[in-house]
């Protein structure tokens, strides 16, 4: 179920790169496979991710769309696949190379004296490389 899961995450890192938007097809087959999944090794273990896709989704509407809702439904269907830590892991992992990402964007804007304010920074595609990481 990891590699669906990845799978998964693959297809919606690359939806995010290309439209930053996340189809909702996606999302309902990755949750509705990840809720059976968690149901047979035990729902505990799922309850508790939620949280961390909670706050994704309510940091989405705080900030009117900066983040992403799809990032947030994302972690929330994650819940069923991956422990709490892994999820925690997954989203910080993935905030730190979207960190990087952004430093390395604006130093090249600064550069190239072009708009630094101009794009946003997709969050799936900042998790993709720490999802192979804990595939491998």
């Amino acid at each position: 179920m990891r590699w669906f899961w990845f799978f998964c995450l693959t297809w919606a890192a690359v939806s995010d790169l290309k439209t930053r938007s996340i189809s909702c097809h996606l999302l309902a087959v990755c949750g509705i496979a990840g809720m059976i999944w968690a149901w047979r090794r035990g729902p505990a273990d799922c309850v508790a991710g939620l949280p961390a896709g909670c706050m994704l989704l309510a940091l989405s509407r705080i900030t009117k769309g900066g983040v992403g809702s799809g990032d947030g439904w994302f972690v929330l269907a994650s819940a069923g696949y991956l422990t709490v830590e892994e999820i925690w892991g997954l989203l910080l992992g993935g905030m730190g190379v979207g960190w990087v990402w952004s430093i390395g964007l604006i130093l090249y804007r600064v550069w190239t004296k072009s708009d630094i304010h101009r794009d946003t920074i997709p969050l799936l595609t900042c998790m993709w490389p720490v999802g192979l990481l804990m595939l491998i």
